[in-house]
């Protein structure tokens, strides 16, 4: 039996927004297909046109706000940037992404107020001049959404709920929490929804389990977690659901159906170098979802509001909230077997770990929205290039990407080795990738020996001395490869 709350067997399905007994259907992932959105979702959509039509009624009237700034201890302060709808909705306190992206997140304040919300959008590292690096952003202390929250809590617009996406989880949570021991009423702010949330102490090794920051289990606010279907965190979303339940907070979780991670950040005219590959004419699918948003967040300040919350947060270990110093580059690895693959490549050859038995054989794991692993392909065609094929093989793993897109990819960029498909991201799951790229070094032996949790140049006198000696070791098994068959 399912406690009240706990989505995990349908994570679509949402108690208190539907009549009891009803549930969302899930969506089937059609690859570059519009989808149809259905319950909620669609729900969401008639929302959000109907909102669009009051608004050229007259009834509600989105403008853009007076910006602000809010001064902080010290002399720091925070620019503070407004969108009002007819202040008798909620007010969003959106914390802007680490890499300073804004005309995906200007767009759905200007939705969110035509549907008669207030929306406050804070760059932190952007008025606090700081770096934008993860690092950074992992050791944020909270401190100055805590005050920003406490703002809003007396601006008396509301319901107050907190929004941020992938990294900025972090510091948005130890606001929130800072926030709830200062105050004497706990109600005073809705609670947070977490865009695909990136909650991990660091990257780890390319291989091993990441770690959740201690702020993930430490927060006794109601939370709603955005996931998208296609992101690189969906198999660990029931992880955080744990982590974030076990310190107290109420936790909602919405699968956005066919999505990846940065959805919301998709725009004609990106004006960040790091969002180039998103780009572009928006595909009808990711217009749908971007525009459903607004409804699904309007109804979760519903949910959020009425769910229960902790008087004062769980205790946080500090030495676990830390960030996680991770070694970058290749490491060598305790000698283990590789996870076993049988997988169809996106020309339509079959592909099988026993396949490359008897000769050294990289295995990369990337996704063509990834720039780092696009710009490390030169060079491994160049290592490819450097050995016979019965001596060292490159296969790559593919995330979430079907075979279509793949070969209009390779249409444009020259790739060397085939390219297998990991359309529902297990073969990524089973060997712990939490980062793209990834790639693992194997001996002729199908062991893991080396690992990398990065982007490099392969083509180094390093890597080949690491490759050569791989090469000389005696083998048990592998006494040649098995070429790959057409299926």
């Amino acid at each position: 039996m399912r406690a009240a709350g706990d989505f995990r067997a349908n994570p679509l399905s949402i108690p208190q927004t539907m009549p009891p007994g009803r549930t969302a259907e899930k969506q089937v992932y059609c690859p570059r297909k519009q989808l149809p959105f259905t319950g909620l979702i669609s729900m969401s959509m008639r929302l959000f046109l109907l909102s669009l039509a009051l608004v050229a009624l007259g009834i509600t009237s989105p403008v853009k706000g007076e910006d602000f700034t809010l001064p902080l201890a010290g002399v720091d302060q925070l620019d503070v940037r407004v969108w009002t709808g007819d202040n008798r909705g909620p007010l969003f306190v959106w914390i802007l992404n680490q890499y300073g992206e804004r005309p995906g997140s200007e767009r759905q304040a200007e939705r969110l107020a035509a549907a008669g919300a207030t929306v406050w959008q804070v760059d932190l590292l952007d008025s606090l001049l700081l770096r934008r690096d993860s690092r950074t952003v992992r050791s944020l202390d909270g401190e100055a959404v805590a005050a920003l929250l406490e703002a809003a809590v007396d601006s008396r617009l509301g319901p107050v709920v907190a929004v941020g996406c992938d990294r900025m989880a972090a510091p948005l949570l130890r606001g929130l929490r800072l926030w709830q021991d200062r105050t004497d009423d706990v109600n005073a702010i809705a609670g947070a929804v977490l865009f695909y949330p990136n909650l991990y102490r660091g990257t780890p090794v390319a291989g091993e389990d990441p770690q959740l920051l201690g702020i993930a289990g430490a927060t006794g606010l109601p939370i709603a977690v955005m996931q998208p279907e296609l992101g690189v965190h969906r198999q660990r979303v029931n992880e955080l659901q744990d982590a974030l339940r076990g310190g107290g907070s109420a936790t909602y979780t919405w699968l956005i159906p066919g999505m990846r991670d940065y959805y919301l950040q998709y725009t004609e005219h990106p004006d960040t170098e790091t969002f180039e590959a998103f780009g572009g004419p928006l595909p009808p699918d990711v217009r749908q979802a971007q525009e459903g948003t607004t409804a699904q967040l309007m109804a979760m300040v519903r949910l959020l509001a009425a769910a229960p919350r902790t008087a004062r947060a769980a205790a946080l270990d500090a030495a676990v909230d830390a960030s996680m110093d991770t070694p970058f580059g290749l490491v060598e690895r305790p000698r283990t077997e590789a996870p076993s693959f049988d997988q169809v490549d996106a020309r339509g050859e079959r592909h099988t770990l026993d396949g490359s038995l008897g000769r050294v054989t990289l295995v990369n794991f990337w996704a063509t929205w990834c720039p780092p692993c696009v710009h490390e392909i030169p060079s491994m065609n160049r290592l490819a290039g450097d050995y016979a094929e019965d001596e060292f093989a490159i296969v790559s793993i593919n995330f979430k990407e079907d075979a279509d897109h793949i070969l209009a990819f390779m249409d444009e960029v020259q790739v060397d080795f085939p390219v297998l498909m990991d359309l529902d991201g297990s073969i990524a799951a089973e060997w712990s990738v939490f980062a793209f790229p990834s790639s693992f070094l194997l001996d002729r032996e199908g062991r893991i020996r080396y690992s990398v949790n990065t982007a490099i140049e392969w083509d180094t006198d390093e890597i080949r001395r690491v490759i050569d000696r791989l090469r000389e070791e005696p083998g048990e098994r592998g006494q040649g490869h098995r070429p790959a068959v057409r299926k």
